[in-house]
């Protein structure tokens, strides 16, 4: 497992579906459920959802973007 991830970091087209798709999917999926769980009573867990996952997924979409462009640079 380690390996195929060690590869995706060499792919600028897989770094591009990570970061300007995937990644940002997942952090809107993931700020809309916890906006959803606030506005239905369910504060700290909605509040969780929107300061720790959501956040994940955003800045690994900044490192895949970044990766791919030194990636693009280096050749």
């Amino acid at each position: 497992m380690k390996k195929y991830i060690g590869e995706l970091k060499t792919h600028p087209e897989a770094l591009f579906v990570l970061g300007y798709m995937l990644f940002p999917l997942l952090a809107l999926v993931v700020a809309a459920l916890g906006f959803f769980m606030v506005l239905g009573g369910h504060k700290i867990f909605g509040l969780i959802l929107l300061l720790v996952p959501a956040q994940i997924f955003i800045f690994s979409a900044v490192w895949a973007i970044n990766n791919r462009k030194r990636l693009l640079e280096e050749k």
